[in-house]
C-alpha cells in the first residue's frame, strides 16, 4: 500500500480547501454496502423538520389556550416537547385553573336568622323586652 501525502498546509496551519474540495454526493456513494442512500437520508431529515413544525404549532396552540394572564409563565426556552410537558404538567396541578372571586362582602351573611326574629312584633314589647331583643 502507498501512502500519499496530503496537500500541503498554508503558513497558517490551515489546509488549502482548493485541494480538498468537500465531495458532493453521488451515485457511486449510493452503492457503497452499509451506509444511508443521500436521498433517503433528505427524506428522513424533511420529514423531521416537519414532525417539529406541526409540534411547535400544537404547543403554540396550547399556549393560546391559556388564560392571556398565565401565558407569560410558560417558559419560552423551552423546546416544543418540554414546553408540552410542562403545561400539562401544570394544567394537572391546577396553575390555569381560575378560582372563584370570593364573594362581596355583606354584614348579613354572616348573621344567623331565625324563625323567631321574623315572627317578633316589637311593638307589643315593653322597653326592657325591646333591649333584651336587641341583644339576642
Amino acid at each position: 500500500m502507498e501512502q500519499t501525502n496530503p496537500a500541503p498546509a498554508s503558513d497558517t496551519g490551515e489546509q488549502d480547501q482548493t485541494n480538498n474540495p468537500v465531495p458532493e454526493p453521488s451515485a457511486s456513494d449510493d452503492d457503497k454496502k452499509g451506509s444511508v442512500p443521500y436521498a433517503r437520508f433528505a427524506e428522513v431529515v424533511n420529514q423531521r423538520k416537519a414532525a417539529e413544525e406541526a409540534l411547535t404549532a400544537v404547543v403554540e396552540g396550547m399556549v393560546a389556550e391559556l388564560p392571556e394572564a398565565y401565558q407569560d409563565l410558560v417558559p419560552a426556552a423551552l423546546s416544543p416537547v418540554d414546553k408540552c410537558s410542562w403545561i400539562q404538567a401544570a394544567k394537572a396541578k391546577g396553575l390555569f385553573n381560575k378560582q372563584s372571586a370570593p364573594p362581596p362582602f355583606d354584614p348579613d351573611t354572616k348573621r344567623p336568622t331565625s324563625g323567631k326574629a321574623a315572627s317578633l312584633d316589637l311593638n307589643q314589647l315593653n322597653p326592657h323586652q325591646l333591649l333584651a331583643a336587641g341583644f339576642k
